[in-house]
């Protein structure tokens, strides 16, 4: 199997199987000998925030000597982004033989399994037998139902920002989300988690059941190139107001592992935060071009706060996929953006540029539709003047498809 077909077959794989949960999973991974039992894992689940703690978490480990495997989703440019050791993508040559090796005792065991449960056992056995000291697993999406939770006993569960997102699936409630992703709290491991103010009674509640400790970040504060947490001054390499908050969900993440027998130093904390990098998490690509994947109401404000303490005049370039609260975060946009050029993707999911165009006109707002994503973007910088800041933002797919063309 070549890397091309590889994707090719992986990408055939249906993205949901009946019935849900991971009973499959675990016959394939059975059959493959287990492999997410030996290794020691860091799970991480939430709405927002998990590709950056993740990203902040796993240049700590390396930077403290450790052989870091880092498993997310979506990838931004390349499949392999999601399969990492030490911030080295998995090499195509390895994506094609471990995808071939899973699909083999698939077929062999019919365990059939989804696309993302393919994924995560393809993962799970190239860490392994890559001699992985920890594994740093970000859920796709929500937690108890998740592959990734087929995961026994992590050493340590994280919960970021918890808020309405993927509601078809998990919920339509803040309250029942926060049930999903607090599936992943395992008896006995300790629990990081975000403040999470509005479900911070659900969290401690599934804590307390689990037998398990719960820790929360103390207040961080912005200051030059970084932040103040409890005293103490860092460097933050990633950008955006929210991600300080991000990194004092990561300091006490590291406490909690120093104090559960896993050592991280302050100089390895210190220095993973400062040289962490994440794509299209607030990317300046330019001077004046910003690109941010925030696609929820929770993400998109959190850009806004950034986009406002910026101080320059915002030209905002968006698509947003449909099954997203589309009103809502073009309307939150509108708060901070002078003019927005609404564009689309060739994806089934994805809004009509025209549909965008209306609801910021609605708002208030100039609107131009442009519906080649980087003709738009071309056209907001055209536009643009001295003073302007062009924001890329609503899509992950939309961040990395401009991405791609302008690096």
């Amino acid at each position: 199997m070549t890397y091309e077909e590889s994707l090719e077959y992986i990408h055939s794989i249906p993205k949901f199987r009946r019935p849900l949960g991971n009973a499959q999973l675990a016959r394939l991974l059975g059959a493959a000998g287990n492999p997410q039992d030996k290794l020691s894992v860091i799970h991480i689940a939430g709405t927002n925030g998990k590709g950056s703690t993740a990203a902040m978490l796993s240049e700590i480990l390396k930077r403290q000597g450790y052989k870091t495997g880092m498993f997310t989703s979506p990838f931004i440019e390349v499949f392999n982004e999601r399969i990492q050791i030490n911030k080295e993508l998995i090499p195509d040559s390895d994506l094609a033989e471990y995808t071939e090796r899973i699909k083999r005792l698939m077929d062999e065991n019919e365990a059939y399994v989804s696309e993302f449960a393919f994924i995560t056992a393809v993962a799970f056995l190239y860490f392994y037998e890559k001699g992985c000291d920890y594994v740093v697993l970000e859920t796709g999406m929500g937690g108890r139902l998740d592959a990734t939770n087929i995961v026994k006993k992590p050493k340590l569960c994280i919960l970021t920002s918890i808020s309405l997102d993927h509601m078809q699936f998990l919920g339509d409630t803040i309250e029942k989300i926060a049930e999903e992703k607090c599936g992943i709290i395992k008896r006995g491991v300790p629990v990081v988690s975000y403040g999470n103010e509005a479900v911070k009674g659900i969290i401690e509640a599934a804590a307390e059941e689990k037998g398990s400790e719960l820790v929360f970040p103390s207040e961080s504060v912005i200051a030059d190139g970084g932040f103040v947490y409890e005293g103490k001054q860092y460097k933050l390499s990633l950008k955006g107001g929210y991600q300080v908050k991000n990194a004092a969900l990561v300091i006490k993440a590291c406490e909690m592992l120093n104090k559960y027998g896993i050592a991280v130093s302050d100089k390895a904390a210190a220095e993973g935060l400062e040289h962490t990098t994440w794509p299209v998490r607030y990317e300046f690509i330019r001077d004046n071009l910003v690109i941010d994947g925030g696609h929820n109401i929770d993400g998109v404000r959190e850009l806004v706060k950034s986009l406002k303490a910026d101080g320059r005049k915002i030209y905002a370039v968006t698509a947003m996929m449909s099954d997203k609260s589309m009103e809502e975060c073009i309307s939150e946009i509108a708060l901070c953006a002078e003019r927005i050029y609404c564009t689309e993707l060739d994806m089934p999911r994805c809004g009509s540029a025209e549909e965008l165009a209306s609801i910021a006109e609605k708002s208030g707002k100039t609107a131009v539709v442009v519906k080649n994503p980087v003709d738009a973007v071309k056209a907001a910088l055209a536009e643009a003047d001295s003073d302007t800041l062009v924001a890329v933002c609503g899509s992950l797919y939309l961040a990395g498809e401009v991405r791609k063309y302008y690096r």
